[in-house]
């Protein structure tokens, strides 16, 4: 259970639900929310290792840099979303699912995080 106690095991437990409620639906579904889910894993990952970078750079007065990490992360982000859009016979609605299972996994790991600071 250990791996439950940080916010990517979550996410990956959320998505792995999802998945088995799209396995009834046939691959494509199930391909689609795999992509949008693996996608906002990795932005999340991303966005986990970066947050210090940029809180430095904040804080050696670096505000123009910081706010250039920010937007060449979205710009990333989303480039990798409409690629995958455009390019790939995903389907809309599952990709989109798969992209928001980050949320209830935030959730979770928020409000079953011990007050000691464990993350």
């Amino acid at each position: 259970m250990r791996a439950l106690a940080s916010v990517h095991g979550k996410n990956a437990l959320v998505l792995a639900i999802g998945l088995l409620g799209a396995a009834p639906f046939g691959w494509r579904p199930v391909a689609s929310l795999a992509l949008g889910g693996g996608l906002q894993a990795v932005n999340l990952l991303g966005l986990e290792r970066s947050v210090g970078g940029m809180l430095g750079l904040a804080a050696q007065g670096h505000i123009y840099g910081t706010r250039a990490l920010v937007a060449l992360r979205w710009v990333l982000f989303l480039g990798a979303v409409g690629l995958a859009l455009t390019t790939l016979p995903v389907e809309p609605i599952p990709f989109l699912v798969g992209l928001s299972s980050a949320v209830p996994a935030l959730l979770w790991h928020g409000l079953t995080r011990s007050p000691a600071g464990g993350v």
